[in-house]
């Protein structure tokens, strides 16, 4: 018997059409020719730069253009430095950003390490003796450079308070003061105007609560050095050997080190210990005089009678004292200059390029800020 066919379903007939005029139902293909709008690809409108965007490109590229300044005329400078008086550098006479030679004496006892980051040699950043803290030498932080016969110095010339590291450097010397000596007029004398006159020809500003030192010649002490050899072989037999000679001396503490000279203290006078050494034949023996070193402050200092120096309790008469030790914390002057020795203007050949790109972009959204506002803000004419 043949099976018949069974009626149509509706899961086997084609799903319906969107007749024109009709409404297309969800999920019906489309006719031949008809286009699917959720598959065409129009174009987007191009995107609008507003006011603040333009403003603010146009804003930067000015403030870099003036950041790269002084960059720009060091590099455009010659590349032969120019030698120039130190006098003339502290009186403002000669033009900074420029390639120059100058003759200076550093200060190395006052230089001071600024590096960007922990292992970083960095920079030595020292004052030329005699210009009061107005010049700073920016040498290589490696200490590698070899030594010149003359002391002349090449380099940048900025001035100091345009740097990065001029704030580290403020801060570092107004929290760590430095050592600086004067002789015994110029202590003098500035007890009567407040300045000190240092040996390095700087001017300091005292103040009362600064620390001063004096070193003073003991003239009743004095330190033997003895050196062991065959005739005496220790410490023992040279104390036996100097007191048989008629000088009273105790064994100070040796060093840590193992081949060290025994020494003695003694009080008497160095030079007439020598003549007793002399006397008894010890040439070998060294008698050394004893320094005693008196604190204060300049306060107590500067309320010394006129012959002699009242300092941490103690009085000293003014033929006992050759220098005295001042420690004070400056800042750094208002006009002050560097010379960085490592710069040349051939290491900023990349600046020009850098600044001409910068005008052309700052043209460029220049002119599209124009645009904006002509767009936003002037009234648009009925045709």
């Amino acid at each position: 018997m043949a099976k018949q066919d069974s009626p149509p379903t509706d899961t086997d007939q084609d799903p319906p059409r969107a007749s024109s005029g009709q409404e297309r139902l969800e999920g019906a293909p489309f006719p031949p020719g008809e286009l699917d709008p959720d598959l065409i690809k129009l174009r987007r409108p191009r995107p609008k730069i507003g006011m603040v965007t333009a403003a603010g490109v146009v804003l930067l590229c000015g403030l870099f253009w003036l950041r790269l300044g002084p960059d720009r005329a060091f590099g455009a400078s010659p590349a032969e430095p120019r030698p120039v008086a130190l006098g003339d550098v502290l009186d403002g006479k000669v033009a900074t950003e420029q390639l120059v030679e100058l003759s200076a004496e550093p200060l190395m006892g006052h230089a001071v390490r600024i590096a960007s980051r922990k292992g970083n040699a960095g920079v030595r950043a020292a004052p030329a003796r005699g210009t009061g803290d107005r010049l700073w030498l920016l040498l290589p932080g490696d200490g590698l450079s070899p030594p010149s016969e003359q002391p002349m110095y090449r380099g940048r010339l900025r001035p100091l308070h345009d740097l990065p590291v001029a704030e580290d450097l403020r801060r570092f010397l107004a929290h760590n003061p430095r050592p600086v000596f004067a002789t015994l007029t110029a202590v003098r004398a500035a007890a009567q105007r407040g300045e000190l006159e240092t040996v390095t020809g700087d001017l300091v500003k005292l103040s009362d609560h600064d620390k001063v030192s004096i070193d003073v010649l003991d003239l009743g002490a004095s330190v033997l050095q003895a050196p062991v050899s065959e005739r005496f072989p220790d410490a023992a037999a040279w104390q036996t050997a100097l007191r048989a000679a008629g000088l009273p001396v105790h064994l100070l503490p040796a060093p840590q080190s193992t081949d060290a000279i025994p020494r003695f203290a003694l009080g008497m006078a160095a030079a007439e210990a020598s003549k007793l050494l002399e006397r008894a034949g010890l040439w070998t023996v060294r008698a050394e005089p004893v320094l005693r070193t008196q604190r204060g402050t300049w306060a107590e200092l500067r309320a010394s009678p006129p012959s002699e120096l009242t300092l941490g309790g103690a009085t000293v008469p003014d033929a006992h004292v050759d220098l005295v030790g001042f420690f004070v914390a400056r800042d750094l002057p208002a006009q002050a200059y560097a010379l960085i020795t490592e710069e040349s203007p051939a290491d900023y050949w990349y600046v020009r390029p850098i600044s001409l790109a910068l005008i052309a972009l700052g043209l460029f959204f220049t002119w599209i800020l124009v645009q904006a506002v002509r767009r936003d803000l002037l009234p648009v004419k009925a045709a």
